[in-house]
């Protein structure tokens, strides 16, 4: 018995190494750094400091997702631009009110 030749439709072409992917580190990184930086002043009884550091790394994300490109902002894409963009100055506008507003006792 023979072998059917090969069908010219599906020969695999030679497999060609583009070499190394380079990716770009993720935007959310810095956002998470940026939220974990204010948690811990929250934490060391810097309240106001602490939740005016988390409003200003939401208008950061904001900012980043605004500026960047789908593809370079990373896991900062949930929906459309606008909505991820409305939602994250909704927030940060939102915690920064919250800490202007509201009394917190002085450390010290």
């Amino acid at each position: 018995m023979t072998e059917p030749p090969p069908d010219p439709s599906r020969s695999d072409p030679s497999p060609v190494d583009p070499g190394p992917v380079r990716r770009s580190p993720d935007p959310l990184l810095l956002v998470l750094a940026g939220i974990a930086a204010g948690v811990g002043l929250i934490v060391d009884r810097e309240v106001q400091t602490g939740l005016y550091a988390c409003a200003a790394t939401l208008l950061v994300a904001a900012l980043l997702r605004l500026a960047l490109r789908p593809r370079a902002a990373g896991n900062l894409v949930v929906r459309s631009r606008h909505v991820d963009v409305a939602v994250l100055l909704a927030a940060a506008a939102a915690i920064a009110v919250l800490a202007a507003v509201t009394p917190f006792p002085r450390s010290g």
